[in-house]
């Protein structure tokens, strides 16, 4: 059976300044190949190269995390390109700028090469998978490269800082 709704993208960027943006928050038009009443199809994204850090070099990962009720992983840089769709519960999605959006059940994610932070700020675990992909490393326009940074020690929401 066909799902009536676009499945909703929040999408990672970079300012020309190298601080870590939202490009995309919004429904991706799905398309009916075989007619309106069987499987639908939803593109989130599609590149002919990587211009990301890796993680693992050259290669895949494919896992799911899950995150306790009110609890944040640190500010963080992974070299990857990552694919994730919220699986169970709702995640807000830190930036390094103080940008935050929440991403619920059912709804993806595509998250390259931006210093970030995931927060579940309720009382319900959240598991989100993820199809991690080896990358260049970003470039900013001056040339700078941006490098992965270390996690440390998750906290509590409260505790943690997005800005």
């Amino acid at each position: 059976m066909a799902q009536s709704t676009n499945p909703r993208l929040v999408m990672t960027g970079h300012a020309a300044d190298g601080t870590s943006i939202f490009r995309i928050d919004g429904a991706v038009e799905t398309f009916y190949p075989f007619g309106p009443s069987v499987s639908s199809f939803a593109t989130f994204d599609t590149q002919d190269a990587v211009p990301l850090p890796r993680c693992p070099p050259n290669g895949t990962l494919f896992c799911v995390t899950n995150l306790p009720p009110n609890y944040a992983v640190p500010m963080h840089r992974t070299q990857s390109l990552d694919y994730c769709v919220v699986m169970t519960g709702e995640v807000v999605l830190a930036l390094d700028g103080g940008e935050e959006k929440t991403v619920r059940a059912g709804e993806f994610i595509i998250r390259g090469g931006a210093n970030h932070q995931w927060i579940n700020r309720t009382d319900e675990p959240c598991r989100i998978a993820f199809v991690m992909v080896g990358a260049d490393k970003v470039k900013l326009g001056d040339g700078t490269e941006l490098g992965e940074t270390v996690l440390n020690k998750g906290s509590k929401p409260e505790d943690a800082s997005s800005s």
